[in-house]
């Protein structure tokens, strides 16, 4: 079997990394790692931000590529990366579990469950304040006294999955999204720059940000939301709750567990008993809903007539989706080829995704304008 990766969408930085700047990809194209030690076959986890790149491997080593302005891929230029490399110096001697990306920052959680960051802290995203610091491209280990087991990453906040369910938050909270009153905040309601408790929380599951956004699952299966809510990516009515700063628990909304949570700028994505649900924005078709007509929605909806799926990955705007059967679907915005459909006009309903030859899907991965698939080809098939 071979395996390869592919990417598509989004290249103005280099975060396909396919050693090229580009405005635009439309179509898939597989990235050459035959420069770097990373083996396709051995990817763990795609995540990306505006216009940067991490990669996991199973041996727990980390590989970026793309914009680096802020440092956020992690080595000492401001120039882009154009080609996946891999992070060593901090990184070297970690095994990491899980990575994260914001717009322009970073983050590696290891297998101890402490927790790296690296990129811009301009709005104290880091859990630093940005007087003290603006921007570094050396990852650095965030001191709570608590063991780590989860990340989420927004436009400019971060949320921290505690080893006893409770989550820590940093960064701009101007629209709630960090979920702090006056009386637990350390700082002003507007920001904490240091990483503080949401103390209206616990027995946590697993967090997922939005642009302003934060929806956090419990172990019983409930689901809080704080944050702005102009388009309903809360699931609360926007007319009853344009935003709030307090977690407020969605009383409406029942899955079965477990619950797998995705975030893009102003929808949520829910994959739940192989079925994805969806709400919030519509404006570009991210919620696969062709029957919607308003521009968002705050009810939970079921995208029909899909196949079943296994996976799920949210962009800013986009979705890739791969099913149970390999198949790789895309859909939502769709400006610069995000859908790798051969075009830029945005896609209302999942699309499979097709190849000049017959593939099996094994992972996938977005960043806010680009997409990633780690597939197994089955053999050329004549055009």
């Amino acid at each position: 079997m071979s395996y390869s990766l592919m990417s598509w969408g989004a290249n103005s930085h280099g975060q396909l990394g396919q050693g090229i700047e580009s405005e635009e990809c439309v179509l898939p194209c597989e990235v050459d790692l035959s420069k770097c030690s990373l083996e396709p076959k051995k990817i763990k986890k795609i995540v990306g931000g505006a216009g940067h790149t991490l990669i996991l491997d199973d041996s727990g080593r980390v590989y970026s590529c793309g914009w680096n302005n802020k440092g956020q891929v992690g080595f000492p230029t401001k120039d882009s990366i154009l080609s996946f490399r891999e992070l060593n110096e901090k990184l070297k001697n970690k095994v990491i579990v899980d990575i994260a990306c914001g717009w322009d920052c970073s983050a590696a959680l290891t297998i101890e469950g402490t927790l790296l960051l690296w990129g811009s802290n301009r709005f104290g995203q880091l859990g630093k304040h940005p007087n003290s610091l603006q921007w570094t491209h050396e990852p650095f280990e965030v001191v709570t006294g608590r063991k780590i087991k989860g990340i989420s990453m927004g436009l400019r906040h971060t949320v921290l999955l505690t080893e006893d369910c409770k989550i820590l938050v940093a960064g701009t909270g101007s629209k709630g999204q960090l979920g702090l009153s006056f009386s637990n905040s350390k700082g002003s309601l507007n920001a904490a720059y240091s990483f503080t408790e949401v103390l209206t929380l616990s027995d946590i599951e697993s967090v997922s940000c939005g642009q302003y956004h934060t929806i956090a699952v419990a172990k019983d299966g409930n689901i809080y939301a704080f944050g702005d809510n102009k388009y309903g990516q809360l699931g609360l009515n926007t007319d009853a709750c344009p935003k709030t700063f307090i977690p407020i628990k969605l009383s409406d909304v029942q899955f079965k567990l477990p619950i797998n949570m995705y975030s893009g700028w102003s929808h949520v994505i829910v994959l739940n008993d192989n079925n994805i649900f969806g709400w919030g924005r519509n404006t570009y078709g991210q919620l696969g809903i062709i029957k919607l007509e308003k521009p968002s929605i705050w009810k939970a909806t079921r995208i029909e007539n899909l196949p079943k799926v296994h996976r799920v990955s949210a962009g800013s705007e986009h979705n890739v989706a791969l099913t149970e059967n390999g198949e790789i679907l895309c859909w939502g915005w769709n400006e610069h080829g995000n859908c790798g459909n051969g075009h830029t006009k945005d896609v209302k309903f999942p699309e499979q995704l097709v190849l000049p030859y017959n593939y099996t899907g094994i992972l996938i991965g977005s960043g806010a304008a680009h997409s990633f698939a780690l597939k197994v080809s089955k053999g050329q098939v004549d055009r």
